[in-house]
């Protein structure tokens, strides 16, 4: 049953409970699968059920996260760093770039894990991109190449297989692919600059995964998930790329709609996918591609080819003894400090009444769509305020007058839609604002705020590092301030 190779199957532990999950493994392991996608684990819990699969199956296969943020971003209970965005703002973001992925590998690797889908080389480059954003290193294709390059040689030298994505770009689009189809009408010189990143990295990565987005310039209507035109004409004959190229979620709205025809598992391999991640059905996607085999040669040899090219990789990147890893110490201190370093003013510095001897109030504004899987947002910065020595109050009443330290909280989520605050959690903003004394630390991306005209702490993004991070950031500024 070769067919069952090419594809992951998704561990929901974020939606399921442990007994349910466990039941879709069992299913997925009888069905011969190529490897699960972990979501929402706890540390621990992930890492015994690795051990679980790995005794079950007796050749290699795939143990994957999101880890565009740190081994903890999917696995809670280790470390989280900041997004791309923000390690490209730290004075030393190669080195800190190439820290963060050997943590989160030997991290990953310490719970079993063998593939990394990360970094984003897409470029930032368009405002209303709901789903990039902080998630991108940035707008310059160079140094977006030089920070990946970066990012995927530490993460291979631990032993963690890494996917550069969203080929052949996912930074122009002002559509969320979750929900429907992105067509990006920039001409094929436009997009030069968007196909650098990969093209720099294309001889040494191990996997690449498609973008949900259709590009017109480059061949086809449809996404590039299920066009061969870009995935083996560009990507592989013109850049060389020999790895594995990996589907995004085929759960999402902008590769279903698009093949009605045929089973969108079917034109993923058609059109040149090695490894097919998150099917909505795992047993109708197999059965669909097996068929569909059996009734071409062509797809037959596509699929032998994926087979054989996705042993091969997985020789090597082996799974881990976990005994045998040895994470750094202190990887959580090193989160911090790094995370400090990415901290920055935008519009301007620290307003001198913002005076760390006098009493403060921390407002908190909520604009994602999923509530953190953690403590309650600002609790963290609220305690690092305290342990400098703040007099950080409870809340109070309209209209006092005590300074207030407004955290704002707005990042890149599926599903989510927009890329800009929402006109509730804007209108909060202004509301604070116009109160008066009122200091916003944006955690997100620093168009946030820009447009408002007031000084700023940007801290880029909601991992937990980030709230102690801006808090000592913010000490040191008003203390430098009033001194």
């Amino acid at each position: 049953m070769t067919a069952s190779r090419l594809f992951l199957e998704a561990l929901r532990l974020d939606f399921d409970s442990v007994d349910d999950v466990r039941r879709r493994i069992d299913s997925a392991l009888r069905l011969d699968v190529g490897g699960f996608l972990f979501f929402g684990a706890e540390a621990e819990v992930a890492g015994r059920l690795a051990e679980e699969i790995l005794a079950a199956t007796s050749r290699p296969i795939w143990l994957a996260a999101d880890l565009e943020r740190g081994a903890g971003q999917h696995l809670r209970g280790l470390t989280t760093f900041p997004p791309p965005g923000a390690l490209a703002s730290h004075p030393d973001a190669e080195g800190a770039v190439r820290l963060a992925a050997r943590s989160t590998a030997l991290e990953a690797l310490g719970l079993g894990l063998n593939l990394a889908l990360a970094p984003v080389l897409d470029l930032d480059v368009e405002a209303r991109n709901p789903i990039v954003g902080t998630r991108s290193f940035g707008e310059d294709p160079a140094r977006v190449a030089a920070l990946g390059r970066a990012w995927i040689e530490a993460c291979q030298a631990a032993g963690v297989a890494a996917c550069a994505k969203h080929f052949p770009g996912h930074g122009r689009t002002t559509a969320d692919s979750h929900a429907e189809l992105p067509v990006v009408g920039a001409s094929r010189e436009t997009l030069e600059a968007d196909l650098q990143p990969f093209r720099e990295v294309a001889g040494e990565v191990a996997c690449v995964m498609s973008a949900h987005v259709a590009y017109p310039a480059l061949g086809g209507g449809g996404p590039a998930t299920l066009e061969p035109s870009i995935l083996v004409g560009l990507l592989r004959s013109e850049m060389g790329f020999e790895g594995l190229v990996l589907t995004d979620a085929l759960n999402m709205s902008g590769v279903r709609k698009e093949a009605e025809a045929i089973a969108p598992e079917v034109a993923a391999l058609a059109g040149g996918c090695d490894l097919l991640l998150y099917p909505p059905d795992l047993a109708e996607a197999i059965a669909a591609l097996e068929k569909a085999a059996d009734g071409s040669e062509a797809l037959a040899a596509r699929l032998a080819e994926s087979v054989e090219r996705g042993a091969r990789t997985l020789a090597r990147f082996p799974a881990a003894d976990r005994s045998k890893v040895e994470v750094p110490e202190n990887v959580t201190g090193t989160a911090i400090a790094i995370s400090s370093a990415c901290v920055t003013t935008i519009g301007g510095d620290v307003p001198p009444w913002l005076d760390p001897s006098g009493p403060v109030r921390v407002a908190t504004i909520w604009d994602d769509r999923e509530e953190p899987a953690r403590v309650p947002f600002g609790v963290l910065f609220r305690e690092a305020l305290r342990t400098r020595g703040w007099n950080v109050l409870p809340p109070g009443p309209a209209g006092e007058e005590v300074p207030i330290i407004m955290l704002v909280a707005s990042t890149p989520q599926a599903w989510k839609g927009t890329a800009e605050l929402t006109l509730t959690a804007r209108a909060a903003v202004e509301g604070i604002l116009a109160g008066g004394r009122a200091y916003p630390v944006v955690f997100g991306h620093p168009r946030l705020l820009a447009e408002l005209e007031t000084p700023a702490l940007c801290a880029w993004a909601t991992e937990p590092a980030m709230e102690p991070a801006a808090a000592w950031q913010l000490d040191a500024l008003a203390r430098g301030a009033v001194n």
